[in-house]
């Protein structure tokens, strides 16, 4: 019987096989990818900039939905579904998917009503967080005002009373029905010695007409107004404190890792990156002065 040979494999068997294991890889990327969908409520830049964190801190391919041109479609191998603003987290999803949601401040879903987790992203880091470095920004403070109309808003001002008194801070609770009381409230506070006035990310407060209105008060009173995100401070607050965009993104990413690495994830997350902006004329304005450490620690300083 002739003797059988075993030739090496010729170029274009090494052609096929390295074709083979590229397109392989190529499937198992889109398997990933099935596994994490994007829903953007809109092609609004806040939501672009959180999906932006959110990718890259991801690592691997992922399916975008934006609902202003189509209609999220769950592929069979799709796990969790991260939605960016209100409108996408309220969107109808399976009941058992894990759902995790960011830049949505004044949306609260009910969990009870799905069978997979469901994870919100703050736009605000942990209430300790932000009453010591109000301290930080006013170390003389004794007596803040929190101003609110959603009761989302209010259960953080809540947690932040509690903060305050290991800081020497006396919080005020200022909920409003809506933005139109606002001129009466700020009367009674300026009669009551408050020193500083908070804003949380509550756009049911906060317009163009409000925040004008907030800003006047602060600069005719010589009360320092803080706000939750480094806009305001652009726009005349004397400081910002608050979660980027980018940054809600990429804690939106690392909650969808841990699910899919079968993690318990908190249904609440206060993401524990965030950023100072600190605006030095209007500091000025209102006779504050900050220190060198926090200019040092501020991500941004407007002259």
């Amino acid at each position: 019987m002739p003797r059988i040979s075993h030739a090496p494999c010729s170029t274009p068997c090494r052609l096929l096989g390295a074709w083979l294991l590229a397109w392989c890889c190529l499937w198992a990327q889109a398997g990933r990818a099935q596994e994490v969908m994007a829903v953007l409520s809109s092609d609004l830049a806040p939501y672009r900039e959180a999906y932006q964190g959110f990718a890259t801190a991801l690592g691997r391919p992922v399916s975008l939905v934006n609902l202003q041109t189509g209609r999220p479609r769950m592929g069979r191998d799709t796990r969790v579904v991260v939605a960016f603003g209100g409108k996408a987290a309220a969107a109808d999803y399976p009941q058992d998917l894990a759902l995790v949601y960011c830049v949505a401040p004044a949306t609260a879903l009910d969990r009870g009503q799905r069978q997979g987790s469901t994870i919100k992203i703050h736009m605000l880091p942990a209430d300790d967080q932000v009453v010591g470095t109000l301290k930080e920004l006013q170390p003389r403070l004794r007596h803040l005002a929190a101003l609110c109309v959603a009761d989302q808003s209010l259960g953080f001002i809540s947690q932040m009373q509690q903060s305050g008194r290991s800081h020497g801070i006396e919080v005020a609770p200022e909920q409003l029905r809506d933005p139109g009381e606002l001129p009466e409230s700020l009367r009674r506070l300026a009669s009551m010695g408050i020193e500083a006035l908070w804003l949380p990310p509550d756009p049911l407060l906060i317009n163009a007409n409000s925040f004008a209105l907030l800003r006047e008060f602060s600069r005719a009173n010589k009360i320092p107004l803080y706000a939750p995100t480094a806009g305001f401070a652009e726009e005349g607050a004397a400081a910002a404190v608050g979660v980027s965009f980018a940054q809600s993104g990429q804690a939106a990413a690392e909650a969808a890792l841990a699910v899919l690495a079968g993690k318990e994830v908190p249904a609440d997350i206060f993401p524990q990156q965030y950023e100072i902006t600190v605006n030095l004329s209007t500091a000025a304005a209102v006779e504050l002065r900050f220190s060198q450490e926090i200019l040092g620690r501020a991500h941004r300083i407007i002259p």
